[in-house]
């Protein structure tokens, strides 16, 4: 397949006299505050995992940056938009946010710029005129306290489609015709942004990458809090204890998809992995920088209440718990004070839902939050949040029509998020399209083992997602299998072919290590 080449005629010098005299777009409902464009020369960003996964060295290219606002809304929307002056591929890649934040900027144009896109970021408006971090979730509330309804609407969706709108505009002006493909590119949040651009965008993109989309927003944030909940109300153990429960988690459930490689390969374990936390209670554990700590019941009740997810006062299940070999780190993690006890370092972005989304308080304590306060806040952003964040909004009907193809991969040890609920949600598909055969013709799902949130992990991630949905987007060659890699810190290559859901990668014979082991089934 030949996934670089253009028709579009090429020539650094010709786009580069036209960088400065780039016009304002029209976009509907928005107003265009200021435009400024300039010229980059042999640009150079690090390598960063996921984001940007490879240097890019001596790229040259327009850099365009956009402010604009909604009337009535008091928004200040930056927009950030990067066109190569030379090699560029004819095609347009927008790019998505992350946790609270809804473009990640530099990072990810600098990868898609690297790779001969046009390419783009939005703020949202969420920085609140560059002043605050997005993660801080400040910009939910208005001066007045109230919900600020208008930028929780820009990072639902609203914010996508004018990056769009203004990306295809400016790429149409400076090269003199329009992108030949359109993709998407995001995970997490970006993800969640990718499925809710299919849905209610359906022909803003030609092929989307949406990587462990962070689906059911005001249950998954608030979700993400219930490790330090549960600590809060009953102990926090020191760090390792959790580094222990992990490796003998892994070590159970390893063995149960067939094959000792390190890897919880079954999708179905997520459910079922039969670990028993109360197991390891009186094992002794060597803590780096404390005396050695000997597993209490109480540390095992923490942890079962981890891996269970979150419940209610009187029992009922409320959302997933952390998937069966994911690290605890993310979103269970303790640090030491001064005085030699541990307390909670929560996910804080989940910190920043509770106070200015749920409960509209920057005041609010979260350490001091009970049982029954966690409670009342599930209940309110469930009852009051997804209206706007649910998945009632992400009917891919007309994207399926439009012709769109989107490629999602999740990996089954994502501390973060759990696999099930894209499981859930794939299922959902497959019962209002009439089953799997025909959801296959336009949305496809690989499952991970071992990998972690967007990247990281211990298992092998995928080579290159992106060319494989350009191949099916632009060829007609859907995917099967998914080529994944990773190298160990024994400095072991690991691969494997990640198999398209429903299939399952079962070990056949041969070096564990190697994909051709393996066979999905």
């Amino acid at each position: 397949m030949d996934l670089g080449a253009s028709q579009v005629p090429l020539g650094g010098q010709i786009f580069g006299t036209q960088c400065a005299s780039l016009v304002q777009p029209i976009v509907a409902g928005a107003e265009i505050l200021r435009l400024h464009a300039a010229e980059v020369h042999n640009f150079s960003f690090a390598a960063i995992p996921f984001f940007n996964p490879v240097e890019t060295t001596s790229l040259d290219f327009c850099n365009v940056s956009l402010t604009l606002t909604h009337p009535g809304a008091n928004d200040t929307v930056f927009v950030s938009v990067w066109l190569p002056l030379t090699d560029w591929n004819g095609r347009y890649q927008a790019t998505g946010g992350g946790g609270l934040a809804a473009g990640m900027g530099p990072p990810m144009l600098a990868n898609a710029l690297g790779l001969g896109y046009a390419t783009s970021s939005t703020d949202g408006g969420l920085t609140l005129n560059n002043t605050v971090d997005p993660q801080s979730g400040k910009w939910a509330l208005k001066e007045d306290g109230t919900s600020n309804d208008d930028l929780q609407l820009n990072l639902a969706w609203r914010s996508i489609h004018d990056m769009v709108v203004v990306s295809k505009d400016l790429i149409e002006q400076f090269y003199g015709v329009k992108p030949s493909y359109s993709y998407w590119h995001g995970c997490s949040q970006g993800g969640r942004q990718g499925y809710a651009a299919a849905a209610k965008y359906p022909h803003d993109f030609d092929g989307i990458l949406a990587i462990a989309p962070a689906l059911d927003l005001a249950e998954l944030v608030t979700a993400d809090f219930w490790p330090a909940v549960a600590m809060q109300n009953e102990v926090v153990p020191p760090f390792c204890i959790f580094e222990e429960y992990h490796k003998a988690i892994n070590a159970k459930c390893d063995p149960l998809d067939g094959v000792i490689d390190g890897l919880i390969s079954d999708h179905d374990l997520m459910e079922s992995c039969p670990f028993d936390p109360h197991a390891l209670v009186g094992q002794v554990v060597a803590c780096e920088g404390v005396e050695d700590v000997t597993i209490t019941r109480e540390h095992a009740n923490v942890v079962k209440q981890i891996l269970q997810g979150p419940r209610t006062t009187e029992g009922k299940s409320l959302w997933y718990g952390l998937a069966p070999g994911a690290a605890f780190f993310a979103l269970a993690k303790t640090a030491a004070g001064p005085d030699g006890t541990f307390a909670p370092v929560p996910f804080a972005p989940s910190v920043s839902w509770i106070k200015h989304f749920v409960f509209q308080d920057p005041a609010y304590d979260t350490s001091q939050m009970t049982y029954s306060d966690y409670d009342t806040a599930f209940e309110i952003s469930v009852s009051k949040l997804s209206v706007l964040w649910g998945n009632q909004h992400l009917d891919l009907t007309d994207f399926k029509h439009s012709g769109g193809k989107l490629l999602t991969w999740f990996g089954l040890a994502d501390e973060y998020i759990a696999p099930s609920n894209m499981l859930r949600y794939r299922e959902g598909l497959e019962k209002r399209f009439g089953g799997a055969e025909v959801v296959d013709e336009f949305h496809r799902l690989f499952f991970a083992p071992g990998a972690g949130h967007c990247a990281g992990g211990h298992g092998p991630l995928p080579v290159d997602a992106l060319n494989a949905l350009r191949d099916w987007v632009e060829n007609g060659t859907a995917p099967d299998v998914l080529p994944a890699l990773t190298t160990t810190s024994e400095d072991v290559k690991v691969s494997r072919n990640l198999c398209r859901y429903p299939k399952k990668l079962v070990y056949r014979e041969g070096e564990v290590n190697l994909a051709s082991s393996f066979v999905c089934e």
